[in-house]
């Protein structure tokens, strides 16, 4: 097995590694925010509570759609065509 080849099956293995630790940290992750989110709402009513209001704030920090006039109707409008006076 010549120098190249060596190097390469090193590459090799360290990535396995590096994925496979990669893969276990991110699959208890996933675990311990489950069991956390669990946990809260098990045991503190009011996260709940807390939550929707949460999601309500952000639902009321969404621009709402505004009735929008044609610019040649609209007073202040810069599009406004100029009169001759």
């Amino acid at each position: 097995m010549n120098l190249a080849d060596q190097i390469e099956a090193i590459a090799r293995r360290a990535t396995a590694h590096v994925t496979a630790a990669s893969n276990a940290f991110s699959d208890t992750q996933r675990r311990l925010t489950a069991e956390l989110a669990e946990h809260r709402e098990d045991n503190d009513p009011r996260e709940r509570l807390r939550e929707g209001l949460r999601r309500e704030a952000d639902a009321a920090d969404v621009d709402t759609p505004r009735l929008l006039l044609p610019a040649d109707v609209a007073e202040a409008s810069p599009h406004r065509r100029a009169t001759d006076e």
